[in-house]
């Protein structure tokens, strides 16, 4: 048995090492204490691995098209305003001497 590299006598020694380091009664906690946090770190990690995954057999999602929004009670058209008698509109020429005469 190869665990990441640390084989049966090594990891004899390491658990005996813990025992006399920690004791019985603590050894028992942290094992306990580091089987919860395996337990919530593989959670976690397939959790982010699912959320990643791609359904490639799902069909793609239906676009609704938008329906245009409808046009404000005041609006005119830039051509019905020449047409109904209204204002004309001022030419880019006509503007730029109307404000020189004005300063």
């Amino acid at each position: 048995m190869n665990i990441f590299g640390v084989g049966n006598l090594e990891l004899l020694w390491i658990l005996l090492l813990a025992l006399v380091l920690l004791g019985p009664g603590r050894l028992v906690d942290a094992a306990r204490t580091a089987g919860k946090f395996w337990r919530e770190a593989q959670h976690t990690i397939r959790s982010v691995a699912d959320a990643a995954s791609i359904n490639l057999d799902a069909p793609p999602p239906k676009i609704v098209p938008r329906e245009p929004l409808p046009a404000p009670d005041d609006a005119i058209a830039r051509g019905e305003a020449n047409a109904a008698g209204g204002e004309s509109e001022p030419n880019a020429e006509d503007d730029g001497a109307a404000r020189r005469e004005a300063s």
